[in-house]
C-alpha cells in the first residue's frame, strides 16, 4: 500500500490555540472506547486533566484546589477512570486517582515515600494502579495499589540497582517492569502473586533492553532489545517463551514496541532512509501511522510521543504530535476496517536465554 494511502484516519482530540498553551512533554493515553486522557496547560493559567473522543466537548477533570499541577501523563481504563501524578499546595507530590466524580489520594510524599515518580502511573479495568517513587534517599522502587493498599513490588533494597520507564499491568494484575540488577544485568520482570519472575535479561542473546515494555490483556509482553550482534529488535514474550520478531530489515532500528490488547505491536521504529515513526506492523509503508517529516493538517510533524498507555484493544494509538507551524495536536489513530492487516504477520523465532 503506498504511503499516501493510509490505513489510518486522524482524529483530533486537541489543540493549542485559545484554550491550551501546551500538552508537552506528556503523552496521552487511550482506553478501549477509544477515549483519550491527555495533561493540558491552560492559557488562562494551570494544568489539568482532560478526556475527549473527538466530539466538539472536552470533559475537563478540575483537580481539588489543593492540588496545583499535573505533573505526568494520566492513564484512562474502560470506565473512564484517570490516574496521574500531581504537585500539592503544601509541596507534596501524589498518586492521584479520579472515578466516577471522586477524587482519592492512593499516595503523597510524607513518611512512606520522599519522591513520586517519574513519568506517569498505568492502572487496568479493575482499577489497580501501578506507579514508581523514592521510599527516601537512595531507595526507589515498583508500587502497585489494589484499591485498598499499597505494595511493594520491588525496590533497590532488594538486589535492584535502578528501574526505568512504566511499570505497566495486565488485566489479570501482572505488573511488568524493567530494570538493572545489582549484578549489571539488564532484565524484564513480571511480578505475580508477591513474587517476581525474569520475562528476559541480558546475556547470550541480548546485549541491552529498551526502557519501555508493554502487556496485552492475556499476558503477552512485547519490548525492544539489542542483539548482541548489534540489531535492534522486537520480541514478544508469552508464557515463558521468548521470540523474535523478523522484520526483514524493514527497520534500521527500533525504540519502543507498544502491544495493543489485541497483540497488535506498534512500533516506534525508523525505517532505510526515512524518518522515526509509528508502524502498526512491519511494512513501513503499509503499516505506517505517521513519522517525522509527514505532511499532517496543513504543516509538517517534527516530533511526536506515544508510550505503553498510547494504544487500545481496538487498534486506536493516541499521539502527541508538534508541528512545524508550532502547534501542538493531541489525535487518535483510528484503523481502517481492513486495517486487521496491522497486526503484525511478520515472522517470529524463538529466541535462545
Amino acid at each position: 500500500m503506498p504511503a499516501d494511502q493510509p490505513s489510518f484516519s486522524w482524529t483530533v482530540i486537541a489543540t493549542t490555540g485559545e484554550r491550551f498553551s501546551d500538552f508537552e512533554p506528556y503523552v496521552a493515553a487511550v482506553n478501549d472506547a477509544g477515549t483519550v486522557a491527555f495533561e493540558g496547560a491552560l492559557r488562562s493559567g494551570g494544568t489539568g486533566v482532560f478526556t475527549g473522543s473527538g466530539g466538539p466537548l472536552l470533559e475537563e477533570f478540575v483537580c481539588p484546589t489543593h492540588v496545583t499541577r499535573v505533573i505526568s501523563h494520566p492513564d484512562v481504563n474502560s470506565a473512564g477512570h484517570t490516574s496521574f501524578y500531581g504537585d500539592l499546595a503544601d509541596g507534596r507530590q501524589g498518586v492521584f486517582l479520579h472515578q466516577d466524580g471522586r477524587f482519592q489520594t492512593i499516595a503523597v510524599t510524607d513518611d512512606a515515600f520522599s519522591r513520586i515518580g517519574p513519568l506517569g502511573p498505568t492502572m487496568n479495568d479493575a482499577g489497580g494502579v501501578a506507579f514508581r517513587a523514592d521510599r527516601s534517599r537512595g531507595v526507589s522502587g515498583i508500587f502497585f495499589w489494589d484499591g485498598a493498599a499499597i505494595t511493594t513490588v520491588a525496590d533497590t533494597l532488594g538486589g535492584w540497582r535502578q528501574f526505568y520507564g512504566l511499570p505497566v499491568i495486565s488485566e489479570n494484575g501482572v505488573v511488568i517492569f524493567r530494570a538493572d540488577r545489582n549484578d549489571g544485568a539488564q532484565g524484564i520482570y513480571a511480578y505475580e502473586a508477591g513474587s517476581v519472575r525474569p520475562v528476559a535479561e541480558t546475556g547470550d542473546q541480548f546485549e541491552t533492553l529498551a526502557h519501555f515494555p508493554s502487556v496485552d490483556d492475556v499476558g503477552r509482553v512485547a519490548f525492544v532489545a539489542t542483539l548482541r550482534e548489534g540489531s535492534s529488535v522486537v520480541v514478544e514474550a508469552y508464557e515463558d517463551r521468548l521470540a523474535v520478531i523478523d522484520d526483514e530489515g524493514a527497520f534500521e532500528s527500533s525504540r519502543g514496541a507498544l502491544l495493543t490488547g489485541r497483540g497488535t505491536v506498534v512500533r516506534i521504529a525508523t525505517p532505510p532512509g526515512g524518518g522515526m515513526g509509528l508502524f502498526a506492523g512491519p511494512d513501513p509503508y503499509e503499516h505506517r501511522i505517521l513519522a517525522l517529516g509527514d505532511a499532517l493538517l496543513g504543516s509538517i510533524i517534527v516530533d511526536f510521543a506515544a508510550n505503553p498507555v498510547s494504544v487500545n484493544a481496538t487498534g486506536h494509538v493516541a499521539v502527541r504530535a508538534t508541528l512545524a507551524d508550532d502547534r501542538q495536536f493531541i489525535l487518535r489513530a483510528d484503523p481502517a476496517s481492513t486495517s486487521e492487516a496491522a497486526r503484525s504477520d511478520a515472522p517470529r523465532y524463538e529466541a535462545d536465554q
